[in-house]
């Protein structure tokens, strides 16, 4: 049995991101009551809203500014994250998806909520994208926050490949670790996998479908 955190609290919003977000939620909530009524492609698979105040309670509380997502869909966790830095000098967050719609939809949102300016979509292969921005970076702009919520079984190769754009201290965030339960076959040798590595604490969170927290020590 699958203990799970219920957040007791409210949260205010922009008027805007909250209504964008609303919109998502009820879509999602379409999805699970219809499940073959929506073509797998068009389905958006978001986070829950639970797991969006999760990290938008962590973003605000580590300080944050430089943040990693592979799997965008329509941005509904983009938008909990960009909530989140969005007063913070300096602060961005890039983001990566092939899927063509799915981008133009996560633009639509991203500047109906009035965060635009803060996000910079990178379209493509997420593990060609990656390799791209490692060759990019300089120690200046070493990521705080990644969060993982791709294709599951390239969780490892995922997570090899982000680890040394994230700063000492900074986390990498996976999704889904628990639920659905047929996604397990992957993300638990991927917990497995980062469990072993010498520099990374992590733990499993159970909120929602499963959250990995991986922090770099060095």
């Amino acid at each position: 049995m699958v203990l799970k955190i219920v957040f007791r609290c409210k949260v205010v919003l922009d008027s805007k991101i909250e209504n964008i977000l609303r919109s998502i939620e009820k879509q999602e909530q379409f999805e699970q009551e219809n499940p073959y009524k929506i073509p797998k492609s068009e389905k958006l698979l978001a986070i829950g809203r639970n797991t969006g105040i999760f990290y938008n309670i962590l973003l605000k509380s580590n300080n944050a500014k430089r943040i990693l997502e592979i799997g965008m869909s329509a941005g509904y966790s983009t938008m909990w994250f960009a909530e989140a830095v969005s007063k913070k000098e300096d602060s961005k967050i890039i983001t990566i998806d092939q899927d063509k719609n799915k981008i133009d939809r996560a633009k639509r949102n991203f500047a109906e909520a009035g965060l635009a300016d803060l996000i910079e979509i990178r379209n493509g292969d997420a593990l060609k994208v990656l390799s791209q921005i490692n060759a990019e970076k300089n120690s200046a702009e070493w990521f705080d926050f990644v969060f993982i919520d791709a294709d599951k079984e390239r969780y490892i190769q995922y997570f090899d490949a982000v680890l040394p754009l994230v700063k000492a201290g900074g986390i990498i965030a996976a999704d889904n670790i628990l639920l659905p339960e047929r996604f397990q076959k992957f993300t638990r040798p991927y917990v497995e996998y980062v469990q072993k590595i010498p520099n990374i604490r992590t733990v499993t969170i159970p909120i929602d479908n499963g959250e990995e927290l991986s922090i770099k020590l060095y």
